[in-house]
């Protein structure tokens, strides 16, 4: 038997006004996998004076995906090699089935050197104070807390940037990749989240 926890978790800023972004997730655990599925839809809303080509989601679950990510190269340059010669179970990643805009099935990429953030060319250009609402299918593989702190652990799970985000444009894109130092730069975002688990979970 599963059961449900719904969050709802409010980030408020005193200096933003109006209508802020807002990501509403629906997530099922699958403990035997170490998985999460998840549903998700972004409304995304152009707060700049500048008119947008692309827009960048940061994908920080999939920095775990090999030996290649930015997080593993900081990792060996810190002398630090248990996620460079990690076993693949141990090991976390992304997998994305479906991603659109506004209903639109739209093609992505995920940047060559930083695999941890995704890049969407759009069909329309976003033009200031527009939105577009986001829609995103994907599997996230869990990976060992040993590396971060976030992850599986020996009595469960410990659950951070897990979800896609988008990147936060201040006189350009800021994109960054998780490099373990908990500096994710967002803007204030309204969530929506519902996480089915197993009963003996909480």
């Amino acid at each position: 038997m599963k059961k449900l926890l719904t969050l709802t978790i409010l980030l408020i800023s005193l200096s933003v006004i109006g209508q802020q972004n807002k990501i509403k997730i629906k997530s099922v655990l699958i403990p035997e996998t170490d998985e999460l599925l998840i549903q998700q839809e972004l409304l995304f809303i152009n707060h700049t004076d500048s008119t947008f080509n692309n827009i960048y989601l940061h994908n920080w679950a999939n920095s775990f995906e090999n030996r290649k990510t930015p997080l593993s190269k900081r990792y060996i340059k810190n002398f630090k090699k248990e996620l460079y010669f990690a076993k693949k179970e141990n090991l976390g990643s992304s997998k994305i089935n479906n991603l659109s805009i506004d209903f639109d099935e739209i093609n992505f990429e995920v940047l060559k050197n930083q695999q941890d953030i995704i890049k969407i060319p759009l069909n329309t250009p976003l033009v200031p104070k527009d939105s577009i609402t986001i829609s995103a299918s994907y599997k996230v593989k869990i990976p060992n807390a040993k590396f971060t702190k976030y992850g599986k652990t020996n009595k469960g799970y410990n659950l951070r940037y897990w979800y896609l985000t988008p990147a936060v444009y201040q006189n350009g894109w800021n994109l960054m990749s998780n490099l373990s130092l908990d500096d994710l730069f967002e803007n204030p975002t309204d969530f929506d989240i519902e996480l089915e688990v197993p009963k003996d979970y909480f």
